[in-house]
This record gives C-alpha cells, sequence and structure tokens, in this order.
C-alpha cells in the first residue's frame, strides 16, 4: 500500500491516534484489537501497522500524546498563576483552567485514570515529567502565602485535581442529575460545578471563600 504524502500522511496518522486513544481509553489495552482501531479510523490494518507498528507501540503513542496535552496544560496553568493577585485568585483561576482543559481533553483524562486504576499509579517518566513538578510548583508558589506544610499542600493539590478530573469526566447528564438542574442552559450547570470546585479547592488549602462564601460559614459554624 502506498504510504500517504504530507498532510495526508499526518492526518491519517491523527485519525489513528484519535481512534486508538478513545478505545484504549474505553476498554484498556487488553480489550482492543488493532483491528477494531482501524475499522474505526477508516483506515486499513496494514496502515495502522505501517504507522504504529505493534499494538504496544501504539498504545505508547497514544499516552505520549496524552502526556503532551497535560504537559501544555500545565504550562499554560503556571503561565496565568504567575499573573494572580493573591492566593485565592491563583487557586480559583489554576482550578477553571483545569476543569475547562479536563472537559475539552476528556478522552486523554480518562486514559490517564485507566493508567491508574490498571497500575496503581502513573509510570515513572510520566511522575518525574508532570506529576512531581506540578506539586512541587504548586505547593512551593502557595507555602509562603498559606504557612502550611508542603505536604499538606502537595496533598490538597492533588485531592483538588482528583475532583477536578472526576467531574471533568461526567456525561452531561450526570452533571445536570447533581447539580439539579435537569433544565436550562447547560453553561449554567457548567458555571455552578465550576464554581464548586473552586471553593472545594480553597477550603482544602483553609484558604478564605470569596466574599464569606458558603464552606467558610459552614466552617466558621463548626467551629463555633
Amino acid at each position: 500500500m502506498a504510504r500517504p504524502a504530507g498532510a495526508n500522511a499526518e492526518l491519517t496518522r491523527s485519525r489513528i491516534l484519535d481512534s486508538a486513544s478513545s478505545h484504549f481509553a474505553n476498554l484498556g489495552l487488553g480489550g482492543v484489537s488493532v483491528r477494531d482501531i482501524a475499522r474505526s479510523a477508516g483506515v486499513s490494518l496494514g496502515m495502522v501497522h505501517h504507522y504504529f507498528g505493534s499494538k504496544d507501540e501504539l498504545y505508547q503513542a497514544c499516552v505520549e500524546s496524552m502526556y503532551e496535552e497535560l504537559h501544555n496544560m500545565r504550562a499554560e496553568l503556571m503561565s496565568q498563576l504567575k499573573t494572580a493577585s493573591s492566593v485565592e485568585q491563583l487557586m480559583s483561576e489554576a482550578v477553571r483552567v483545569s476543569f475547562h482543559f479536563a472537559r475539552e481533553h476528556q478522552t486523554s483524562i480518562r486514559l490517564l485514570m485507566r493508567t491508574v486504576v490498571e497500575h496503581g499509579e502513573l509510570g515513572p517518566v510520566q511522575q518525574q515529567a508532570l506529576q512531581l513538578p506540578f506539586l512541587e510548583e504548586i505547593s512551593g508558589a502557595l507555602a509562603n502565602a498559606t504557612g502550611k506544610s508542603l505536604t499538606e499542600l502537595r496533598l490538597a493539590a492533588q485531592s483538588t485535581t482528583f475532583l477536578v478530573s472526576r467531574y471533568a469526566l461526567s456525561s452531561d447528564h450526570e452533571l445536570r442529575v447533581l447539580t439539579g438542574l435537569p433544565k436550562g442552559s447547560f453553561k449554567a450547570v457548567l458555571a455552578e460545578v465550576e464554581n464548586h470546585l473552586a471553593r472545594a479547592a480553597l477550603a482544602l488549602l483553609g484558604l478564605p471563600q470569596p466574599n464569606g462564601g458558603p464552606m467558610t460559614q459552614l466552617a466558621a459554624t463548626g467551629a463555633s
């Protein structure tokens, strides 16, 4: 079979990668055949092998693509955090940027979660390239402002990441059920979830809620 040239080759490769990422995210490595991926991508089996070799190599390419997207998000996130005028704004913006990104890249987030479920952790390369730098940067940025230990801040940041990921993977229907907003604009549903996640992140860090929000009031009630 002739090899596609130029832009067509890149488009074909991208289509195969998208199909494979979706299949692996939903079914895992063992539950997917290369033939299924080829059929979904609209290409021949030989074309998949031409671009990616074996199924294991194709899976690794999907993982690398996912982490490239996550690395781009981390870079954007840290860039925005540098302009924050307060710790509260810093965390609020971090959560909002992360949630928007995760909603737009659900396949990558689902593949990430499947990796954790199947292995109990990220791969060592991904830990060193993404997870550890993120935890170190965010805890370092918050340490002086909050007076909390780096360990406490790292765990709070990771807990926030879990929350954001879970809500980002929810279907539109589930988010409507969770918010109790079955009708109306879905933008309003997303806004409620986004605001909740921002407040939850501040609460995990023991930071004040904007305008004395509900979690601040709840904490004050519990302390009285």
